[in-house]
């Protein structure tokens, strides 16, 4: 990302290490707030929120103000990088917007009727599962494509297997894998690997998945 590198990666971290408020001043409005107009924007057009987000200017606003308040949560030790994080940050309050005025109930100015959008509740909430489960894959991509160059308790072996699951997840609505035997099949075949050496990589992707889920859940 051009406006997200070393740079920003870094500013994130020292503007939670110092405590001296002049210098997480200076962090912030110089390197930390144009990173972050510019993660809304690619987020808000990229996802086509302008769909049903109309006002970017207010949306933008509101989104920084909420990353700024997420700031001191950041957890550098935990193998993710920052911009994985409040890109997950802003999706998912991105969702929250978008889902709440769909909910609403507005009036027609020409007819002075009442209009709801989606008249059907259970079509309501599949919609929104969709998207979330959308959402959540791409983000199991990016953060499984970071753990392959950035975590270095990966061996070689895990390597293979996690970007195996990153080919499987690039093509989730194509290939369908129903269950944990079908899953082994597939990475041996395409690794070459021994279950039991597949099994261990698998364990050691369990417990990322499992951060990475958490972290979806609770932004």
């Amino acid at each position: 990302m051009k406006y997200w590198g070393k740079e920003e990666e870094e500013a994130i971290i020292n503007f939670n290490m110092t405590d001296d408020i002049e210098d997480k001043h200076v962090i912030y409005y110089k390197i930390i707030q144009p990173a972050f107009k510019q993660l809304v924007e690619n987020i808000y057009y990229t996802f086509n929120f302008n769909r049903t987000l109309y006002d970017f200017n207010a949306i933008q606003h509101e989104a920084i103000t909420h990353l700024y308040e997420k700031l001191a949560k950041y957890d550098v030790t935990r193998n993710k990088k920052s911009y994985s994080y409040f890109g997950t940050i802003v999706k998912n309050w991105l969702i929250q917007q978008s889902n709440s005025y769909k909910k609403r109930v507005f009036i027609d100015e020409d007819n002075n009727d009442l209009i709801v959008s989606d008249l059907s509740l259970g079509f309501y909430e599949d919609k929104i599962v969709e998207e979330n489960n959308c959402f959540f894959i791409d983000l199991l991509k990016d953060e499984f494509i970071d753990q392959v160059h950035c975590n270095s308790n990966l061996n070689n072996d895990d390597k293979k297997v996690l970007g195996i699951i990153i080919e499987l997840l690039n093509s989730y609505d194509k290939v369908y894998v129903g269950n944990k035997k079908q899953l082994y099949v597939y990475i041996r075949e395409a690794t070459d690997l021994p279950s039991r050496k597949i099994t261990k990589s698998i364990n050691k992707i369990k417990d990322i998945y499992g951060f990475i889920k958490k972290d979806f859940v609770d932004i």
